[in-house]
């Protein structure tokens, strides 16, 4: 993220995360406590402005005022900048159901896993895990997960005396006013090898009792706490509704998926921020 103060006025204009392909640059930007999403084609400006945060910011129209939400930047047979902007309402991950309501813009981030994953700080300092939708086309994968935790969080209220199978939830992440993402417990331990398949096998089968199928049963998203044994899965971005076929075909492929060595499916070197 990089930050500067905006000449209209007195607010930090800071770039909280960036997509670039062919033909669009995406920014998530913040400026004073409201975020908005800024599209600028990339013939717009030269590469490295595109990429660079500290060299595009400066080079930003005066628009940082008023209620808009969304802008596109682009320029004019004149040269000249043309901004055009709406106030149309940024998604919003709709399966709203835990009691706590966190504003993700309060939260210190400490490490990165993954795109739109983070270790931050919460509730004192405790170490938890952020899941956000960074951009508007990640918000569907985002309400599938949260969807999925609700019904584990009612199957497990209605089973009290069977084990937690999952990380707890924490609250919903908001921004603005919308619901963006999902606050999690940090497990710690272990990623899975074929020598846990039983304890995998156990867990997965609960997890299908709850009516879902993982949809990625790589060895990385099942967590063993080496203190106790107990496995934990996560990640459920991919889960579907249980079909018996899917369910197999998910039991069969667990000795190969925590055979893998190679690194497939696993996390990126986790680096400071």
């Amino acid at each position: 993220m990089h930050s500067f103060q905006g000449d209209d006025n007195t607010k930090t204009i800071s770039i909280l995360n960036q997509h670039i392909d062919d033909e669009d640059g995406v920014y998530r930007i913040q400026y004073g406590d409201k975020v908005v999403s800024i599209t600028i084609p990339t013939d717009v400006f030269d590469e490295d402005t595109m990429c660079r945060p500290y060299l595009l910011i400066p080079k930003l129209p005066s628009i940082f005022q008023g209620a808009w939400t969304r802008a596109r930047i682009t320029r004019a047979a004149t040269n000249e900048l043309e901004v055009t902007t709406s106030t149309d309402q940024l998604p919003s991950i709709e399966s709203v159901w835990h009691p706590e309501q966190i504003d993700v813009l309060s939260l210190k981030h400490v490490k990165y896993h993954r795109s739109g994953v983070h270790q931050v700080h919460y509730d004192g300092g405790k170490v938890v895990v952020a899941k956000t939708a960074q951009f508007d086309w990640d918000i569907p994968r985002l309400e599938s997960e949260t969807r999925v935790y609700h019904m584990l969080d009612q199957y497990e209220r209605q089973n009290p005396n069977k084990c937690r199978i999952t990380p707890r939830v924490l609250g919903h992440l908001t921004e603005g006013g919308r619901v963006m993402g999902i606050l999690l417990e940090k497990l710690e331990g272990r990623f899975a090898s074929i020598d846990d398949l039983t304890a995998c096998e156990e867990v997965l089968r609960k997890f299908h009792a709850v009516g879902l199928i993982h949809g990625d049963v790589n060895r990385y998203n099942f967590i063993v706490d080496d203190s106790d044994g107990s496995v934990k899965i996560i990640d459920f971005e991919h889960a579907e509704d249980f079909d018996d076929a899917g369910a197999k075909s998910e039991l069969e492929s667990l000795t190969s998926q925590l055979s893998e060595e190679t690194g497939r499916g696993g996390p990126p070197i986790v680096t400071s921020e």
